[in-house]
């Protein structure tokens, strides 16, 4: 089970040759604490049926078993692999460049290292993955690194599969987010700034690093109470992070792109390039598609 792919550019349009060996469908399910989406697509990113999203806030965990087992029969998914992520609280995403002129040896010797010492900042069960990419210039080998909550996975994989699934694709939803951002092909250095119910993420992609931010916003809390106040903290929330990393602007990405008046908002704010919205999809499909894709190209 992979955590983690090398990410490369992607798009939307996607044609296969006739003799190609990857599945004809992909199923992913975007799971976190507030709700659960469903999507499936074909080879054209053509959704097979009208996409799911369930609200199970506040829902047990036995509760939440049987709402995806009733959909997974009456969708007729029973058996299919379903590609999935871990949400961005529940792990960390490092970054690390060593010298090119290192000897093979010598960099696993420094990787074992540099993992060592980032779990030993965990205080609970973890697992991780990583992967190795060269930088533009060649100079550098370049390490990320993601290390995931051990207990999250055990529960992502106890509520597929109990509801008759198999568990495909794990990714770590701050690569997924920079996986939506390829597909879109956007211009690399690009920032994303996720703005979903469970919780609201800034992503820096350079094509050399990744680096990202948690938010205090509550796109769930703001729907609930209107309160200004929690947009006006987010605003300079967001305006430091893109002042620290010296980005000039982002784009937007996530549920938040589905409520006009906040859209308005956002847009008149912050210095937003444009909304990423998935082709035959609404804006919070945009993981969840991310996922199909990769399901598709069988990475």
């Amino acid at each position: 089970m992979k955590l983690l792919e090398k990410l490369k550019p992607k798009k939307l349009n996607i044609s296969f040759p006739s003799f190609s060996f990857s599945p004809k469908t992909s199923l992913s399910l975007y799971i976190t604490v507030d709700f659960l989406r469903i999507l499936e697509v074909d080879k054209e990113g053509v959704p097979t049926f009208e996409p799911i999203e369930i609200n199970w806030s506040g829902k047990k965990e036995e509760e939440k078993l049987e709402i995806l087992k009733d959909n997974v029969l009456k969708l007729g998914l029973k058996g299919k692999v379903a590609h999935t992520c871990i949400t961005a609280k529940n792990g960390i995403l490092k970054v690390h460049k060593f010298p090119a002129t290192l000897s093979k040896r010598d960099l696993q010797e420094a990787i074992e290292t540099f993992i060592r010492v980032e779990k030993e900042n965990i205080k609970e069960d973890s697992i991780y993955d990583y992967y190795i990419w060269d930088s533009q210039d060649k100079k550098f080998k370049i390490i990320t690194l993601v290390i995931v909550r051990k207990l999250f996975l055990d529960k992502l994989r106890k509520l597929i599969e109990g509801a008759g699934l198999k568990l495909g694709i794990v990714d770590y939803e701050v690569s997924t987010i920079v996986n939506g951002g390829l597909l879109f092909n956007l211009r690399k250095p690009f920032a994303i700034l996720y703005v979903d119910l469970h919780e609201s993420v800034f992503v820096y992609y350079t094509g050399q690093s990744i680096v990202y931010n948690l938010s205090n916003f509550s796109l769930k809390e703001y729907l609930e109470t209107k309160e200004d106040l929690l947009l006006e903290e987010f605003f300079i929330e967001v305006k430091n992070l893109l002042l620290v990393n010296e980005v000039n602007a982002l784009y937007l990405a996530g549920k938040a792109i589905e409520y006009d008046e906040l859209l308005d908002k956002l847009l008149s704010n912050l210095p937003i390039l444009s909304p990423l919205e998935p082709e035959h999809l609404s804006a919070s499909f945009l993981i969840p598609y991310a996922l199909c894709i990769r399901g598709i190209e069988g990475k």
